[in-house]
C-alpha cells in the first residue's frame, strides 16, 4: 500500500514537473517572440485601425453625396486619418505603383517591394495577404519597415477602375492632376501600406520577406 502511494505521488511528481516544464516552455516562446514579430504585429494593428476609420467615412460619404463625396474625403480626411495613426514612433501612408496623390509616390525601397508584390501575385493566386518587412540600416540609425499590399475591392472601382463617368473623372482631374490610379480590375494590387519605425542605433539583423 506505501509503495503505491510512493508511486502515485512520484507519478504526480512527474506530472508537476513535466507542467512546469511546458509552462516554462511557453514563457519562453512568449519571451522569444522575435522583435521584428512584434513590429509586425504593431503595423498591422495601424493599418487595421487605419482602414476600419476610413472605410466607414467612405462609405458614408458614398451613401450620403455619391462617389463625387468620396473623392473629397480621399484628398481632405485620408491624411488626418493617416496622421492620426502615426504615432508611437510610426509613420503610416499609402503608395503605389500608380498613384493619385503624387504626395504618395514611393521611394526606392518601396518600389522596389511593389515590383517584387506585383511577380508574387502574377506568379500565383494567392489569396492570402501579400507584405514585406526588413530592418533598413543607414548610418548609426536602424528604421524598421513594413508593407501589405492593398487589392482592388468592388469600393474601390467606381473611382478607380476603367468605368468612371466624364463627371467624376473631371473632378478627380481638377483635385489629383497627376493622377495614375485608374484602370484597376478587381482583385489588382491598388497599392500597399507602407509603415516605418525608427529604432535607433541598435543593431539588428536585416531581414526580408516575404
Amino acid at each position: 500500500m506505501k509503495n503505491t502511494h510512493n508511486a502515485k505521488r512520484q507519478r504526480v511528481k512527474l506530472i508537476t514537473i513535466g507542467t512546469m516544464t511546458l509552462l516554462a516552455s511557453l514563457s519562453a516562446n512568449a519571451q522569444s517572440l522575435s522583435e521584428q514579430q512584434q513590429l509586425e504585429l504593431e503595423a498591422n494593428q495601424k493599418i487595421a485601425e487605419f482602414s476600419q476609420a476610413l472605410k466607414g467615412q467612405l462609405q458614408a460619404a458614398i451613401k450620403q453625396g455619391g462617389l463625387p463625396a468620396g473623392v473629397s474625403v480621399c484628398q481632405s480626411v485620408a491624411p488626418s486619418i493617416a496622421a492620426q495613426n502615426s504615432t508611437d514612433g510610426w509613420m503610416l501612408k499609402r503608395t503605389s505603383l500608380k498613384v493619385r496623390n503624387s504626395n504618395n509616390s514611393p521611394d526606392a525601397w518601396e518600389l522596389a517591394q511593389l515590383n517584387q508584390f506585383e511577380q508574387i501575385k502574377a506568379a500565383s493566386d494567392l489569396k492570402t495577404p501579400i507584405v514585406t518587412s526588413e530592418y533598413v540600416a543607414k548610418g548609426d540609425t536602424t528604421t524598421f519597415r513594413y508593407m501589405k499590399a492593398i487589392p482592388t475591392q468592388e469600393l474601390c472601382l467606381g473611382c478607380h477602375g476603367s468605368n468612371i463617368t466624364p463627371e467624376l473623372s473631371t473632378l478627380i482631374k481638377q483635385a489629383y492632376p497627376d493622377d495614375k490610379a485608374i484602370n484597376f480590375e478587381l482583385g489588382d494590387i491598388r497599392g500597399a501600406f507602407s509603415l516605418q519605425k525608427v529604432l535607433g542605433s541598435q543593431l539588428h539583423t536585416t531581414n526580408g520577406k516575404p
